[in-house]
């Protein structure tokens, strides 16, 4: 900002030390956007510059983008206003089972603690301070609860914070909870905007599922997505991890996943389902997974039409309490099928809740929330009309490098052989029974596809 159009910074970078410079302002405060998350999209910003440019006859204003290359940021709707002078603002609004900062949007009653963490962020933008400020929750829902924080004064500009662990009011009863945090002041009834005295939080307690995306059930209005993908960073388009924290109380059993993903997710995309430990590698990476499903999943035209597939385990896993991560491995053979999974971006999560392993990388922080969810109802699934079926592959593991290619019905076949970093080996066509020569390659795990042109299948193969 300028108030004669020639003392503008010439020389910021990130790094840039600006609190000397009284006419140069934050609209994305140092540190907000290292963790690879959207702030939302779009997002309203309010900067108050009346240090600078109260009571001046003409002001300048320059927006400037200091970054790395390929973001863009567009900016709408550009106003400057007179600064109210009564104006609480409530900025969040949060509810975290763990107590640890995780918001989950879907929680099992047998994850839930006796407690849970609350509170919110808001601050006095008005010219005028404000007493006595006071942020009361209610939550409605199945068994409501409340809570009110203790008062305090903010002067113009103050930030205040809300951080209070309530007990709940025993077990909370299966549905959906509605949240709203009202923020209030001695001075509220002389101000002019009071819409923005509240804000809503949802979230859901279910026994059939448990993740950290809200997906579906935000308040309106709110809700907020991304994704990422096989084509979303450099040699990430085969091995690409993508996954969520999942913290465990109590032991049970998850059945499989359901993975959201979107319609920019292409045919013959596939992955892996897996749960790791949360402690990483002296290299930052992930150590071998504790669970991953056997079988492949392939993307289909179906899962595209419906937005996400859901995946029903070979052998149910008995998950005991603690922390863990839990994703998928993705493979686009070599960016030519690629798969993007949908990152709930509305409610803020703390680093690493989701977080992405670039192959031969390491581990990032990448991701707010993805859909990826736990089933933990056995009667869950979905039988694919696309999955080709009858399929025999033998012997499995290979010490030869032969294997048995057999398929119940006649036909014409496709089979395309990639290795674990999505490079094909092999690529023929054969008719309903046949042997697949793989004496060439080195010993390691393969992913063989099938397809006869309708209906397709994948299976893993082992070579020694």
């Amino acid at each position: 900002m300028s108030t004669n159009n020639t003392d503008w910074p010439t020389t910021l970078e990130v790094a840039s030390d600006i609190s000397s410079m009284n006419n140069v302002f934050y609209v994305f405060e140092p540190g907000e956007l290292t963790q690879g998350v959207s702030p939302g999209n779009p997002v309203l910003r309010r900067i108050n510059i009346s240090a600078a440019a109260g009571d001046q006859p003409q002001v300048w204003v320059r927006l400037l983008f200091v970054g790395i290359w390929g973001y863009t940021w567009y900016v709408d709707d550009f106003v400057v206003m007179d600064q109210p002078p009564y104006d609480l603002v409530m900025e969040s609004g949060f509810l975290s089972h763990t107590g640890n900062g995780e918001e989950y949007g879907r929680i099992p009653q047998n994850q839930l603690n006796p407690t849970m963490q609350i509170g919110g962020e808001y601050f006095n933008f008005g010219v005028n301070a404000m007493t006595n400020a006071t942020v009361a929750m209610n939550v409605i829902g199945p068994t409501p609860f409340a809570s009110t924080s203790a008062s305090s004064d903010l002067a113009s500009g103050e930030e205040g914070l809300w951080d209070a662990s309530i007990n709940l009011p025993g077990a909370l009863g299966v549905g959906t909870y509605n949240a709203t945090f009202g923020l209030a002041a001695t001075e509220t009834p002389l101000e002019d905007d009071v819409d923005n005295n509240t804000y809503l939080r949802n979230f859901e307690v279910n026994n059939d599922w448990y993740s950290l995306d809200g997906i579906g059930n935000h308040p309106a209005g709110y809700q907020s997505l991304t994704s990422v993908g096989t084509n979303s960073f450099e040699d990430a388009a085969d091995g690409l991890v993508v996954f969520n924290y999942y913290e465990i109380a109590t032991a049970t059993t998850v059945y499989g996943l359901e993975i959201g993903i979107t319609n920019a997710s292409q045919e013959g995309a596939y992955f892996f389902p897996a749960v790791w430990d949360t402690l990483l590698n002296a290299s930052g990476q992930l150590e071998a997974p504790l669970f991953e499903n056997q079988d492949v999943t392939e993307i289909t035209a179906a899962h595209i039409a419906d937005g996400k597939v859901t995946v029903i385990f070979d052998s149910p896993y008995s998950i005991q309490p603690g922390g863990y991560y839990v994703g998928v491995k993705m493979y686009s053979s070599g960016g030519a099928t690629n798969m993007r999974v949908i990152d709930d971006l509305t409610v803020p999560q703390p680093g690493l809740a989701a977080g992405i392993e670039i192959p031969q990388d390491q581990v990032y922080t990448n991701g707010n929330a993805y859909h990826i969810r736990l089933a933990l109802n056995p009667t869950i699934g979905i039988t694919e009309a696309n999955e080709l079926t009858g399929i025999s592959i033998f012997p499995n593991p290979s010490t030869d490098g032969l294997l048995q290619f057999r398929a119940e019905q006649g036909g014409s076949f496709t089979i395309q052989v990639t290795d674990m970093l999505g490079r094909e080996v092999m690529n023929t066509r054969t008719n309903g029974s046949s042997t697949i020569d793989l004496r060439g390659e080195a010993a390691g795990v393969y992913t063989m596809r099938v397809s006869d042109g309708k209906a397709s299948t994948a299976q893993r193969v082992t070579l020694k």
